[in-house]
C-alpha cells in the first residue's frame, strides 16, 4: 500500500491538519474565480479533492464540481458535507488521479500540494497525462504546489503539538529530492503509537513548464500565494500555475 492510501484515510489525517479553513480556502477560490470564472469555465474537476474543501467552496460560487480522490473515507466525509450545505451541484467519486474519468471538463484544478506523490516520475507525469484527457481543447488547469527552493531553506526538522489528549511528533527531512515527514502519534485515546510517513517530490518551476511543452499546455500565469503576489522563488510560499491547453492539436 501507497503512504498516502493509508494516510489520507486515516482519520488523525484530519485531526492533524484541522487548521486547513475555510477562510484560506476561500482566498483560493478567489484567485481562482478570478482566472477562470464560472461563466468561461462552468464545469471543474477538483484533482485529489480530499475531504471537499475547495470543491465545495467552488461549488457554492456556481461551478459544477466533479472532486476524485483515492481515500474512499475522504470522499464519504465530502458526500456528507455536500449534502448538509444542500449543495447539488458537486459530485465526489473514489479515483485514482493517474487515471482520466470519463468526462470532460472546461478546467482542472490540483491543489495544496496534491501532487508529486508517486516515487517515479514517470507516474507523477501520468497525473499530467490524464488532465490531458479530461481537459476540453482551451481549458485550463491550475496547479497548487508547493515552493522547493522555499522548503530547502526553511524546513523545519521536528515538531511536536497536542490535541485531544493524542501526542504528535513530526520530523522532516529531505532525501533523494523529495520532502519526508514522519508522523507519530501517541497518548491516552491510542491503544498504541501509530505512525505516517508523507513524502512529495520536490519539482521546481523548470521541471513543470518542460512537462507542460510537452503535453501541448502553455503556462499563462504564475503566482506565489494563495492573494496572487507574484511568484519569488526566494520568498513565495506557493507556486501556483494556471497552465491552458491549446485550442487546436496539431
Amino acid at each position: 500500500m501507497s503512504w498516502f492510501e493509508d494516510w489520507f484515510d486515516s482519520p488523525l489525517y484530519e485531526k492533524l491538519y484541522a487548521y486547513r479553513n475555510e477562510e484560506e480556502a476561500a482566498l483560493l477560490a478567489n484567485l481562482i474565480e478570478k482566472e477562470m470564472p464560472p461563466e468561461r469555465y462552468p464545469k471543474v474537476l477538483d484533482l485529489g479533492c480530499g475531504r471537499g474543501r475547495h470543491s465545495l467552496t467552488l461549488a457554492a460560487r456556481g461551478y459544477r464540481m466533479t472532486g476524485i480522490d483515492l481515500s474512499p473515507e475522504a470522499i464519504k466525509t465530502a458526500k456528507k458535507k455536500a449534502e448538509e450545505r444542500g449543495l447539488t451541484n458537486v459530485t465526489f467519486q473514489t479515483q485514482d488521479m493517474r487515471d482520466p474519468v470519463n468526462d470532460s471538463f472546461n478546467a482542472v484544478v490540483n491543489l495544496f500540494t496534491t501532487f508529486g506523490y508517486f516515487l517515479d516520475d514517470e507516474e507523477n507525469i501520468r497525473v499530467l497525462a490524464s488532465v490531458n484527457t479530461m481537459l476540453k481543447p482551451g481549458g485550463l488547469l491550475l496547479i497548487d504546489f508547493l515552493n522547493a527552493s522555499l522548503v530547502k531553506k526553511t524546513l523545519t526538522p521536528e515538531e511536536d503539538g497536542h490535541y485531544d489528549g493524542i501526542h504528535f511528533h513530526v520530523r522532516r527531512y529531505i532525501e533523494d529530492g523529495m520532502v519526508f515527514k514522519d508522523i507519530r502519534f501517541s497518548g491516552e485515546t491510542l491503544s498504541e503509537p501509530v505512525e505516517y510517513r508523507e513524502r512529495v517530490k520536490l519539482y521546481d518551476p523548470e521541471w513543470f513548464t518542460a512537462q507542460f511543452e510537452k503535453m501541448g499546455f502553455s503556462l499563462t500565469k504564475t503566482w506565489g500565494d494563495y492573494r496572487g503576489s507574484d511568484f519569488d522563488r526566494e520568498s513565495s510560499p506557493r507556486l501556483i500555475m494556471a497552465v491552458k491547453k491549446q485550442e487546436v492539436w496539431k
